[in-house]
């Protein structure tokens, strides 16, 4: 399936980001950064903590399991230069996380009676 896709992702012709992936992931937990991230992808969250400080940067060890946990969204902000595969399963995962959020927001609105 993968060798079929066309713009395959690689880190030297896409311009791959350490920086985008610590970026990321502090976008996404303001506080208690390494903690979550930990918790979410099973780094430990010393090594987290290296990422946050700079004196260490996320490898091939580390990005997969927030590839794993963080999905399109992730790869989109890690990749900017995305292939449009990468594009369209980020918008995928942008509309089902605006329809869940939808889909509770009218549960709260049933519950109060709207």
């Amino acid at each position: 399936m993968f060798a079929s896709l066309k713009g395959k992702i690689s880190p030297k012709s896409q311009k791959a980001s350490p920086e985008r992936a610590v970026e990321f992931i502090r976008n996404l937990y303001p506080s208690k950064t390494a903690e979550n991230v930990a918790y979410d992808t099973g780094v430990g969250a010393e090594t987290i903590k290296k990422w946050l400080d700079g004196t260490a940067r996320p490898g091939w060890d580390g990005i997969w399991p927030l590839i794993f946990a963080y999905g399109p969204s992730f790869l989109k902000a890690v990749y900017p230069k995305a292939p449009a595969w990468l594009d369209e399963a980020h918008r995928r995962e942008r509309q089902e996380s605006l329809r869940a959020e939808q889909r509770r927001i009218q549960e709260q609105l049933d519950a109060l009676g709207a």
